[in-house]
């Protein structure tokens, strides 16, 4: 497995900020609350190729970049009979549609649906 050189992080991190959107600002204080200590305007410069920062706080910030990246997930396409409440799992829903069609139910009841039963 291959290192990143700081500058190939650099980039890539840039890249990753770039494509998803996210501001310098959010990433900053996301990687000010990992203990980075560096302050905003160092982070944007780091990230501009102007100065360079130790390995640790490279990988805060590059850290800081996938988590807001995770927290910006699209949202998942419903099924039919999705529940409203968001702690039921997609799968789970997904796993009663297919349990339905193959007890015979083809009109993908799942919990709470009204076939005839």
């Amino acid at each position: 497995m291959s290192k990143h050189t700081p500058e190939e992080q650099r980039q890539r991190t840039l890249h990753a900020i770039h494509s998803s959107g996210l501001g310098v600002q959010s990433v900053w204080v996301r990687y000010f609350s990992f203990t980075g200590d560096v302050d905003e305007f160092e982070v944007d410069a780091y990230l501009n190729g102007l100065i360079t920062l130790t390995p640790l706080d490279r990988d805060l910030v590059s850290l800081a970049v996938n988590e807001l990246i995770a927290e910006r997930l699209p949202p998942t396409a419903p099924y039919s009979n999705d529940s409203e409440d968001p702690d039921e799992s997609d799968t789970l829903v997904a796993l009663d549609v297919l349990d339905d069609r193959e007890n015979g139910n083809e009109d993908g009841g799942g919990p709470g649906a009204s076939g005839n039963t």
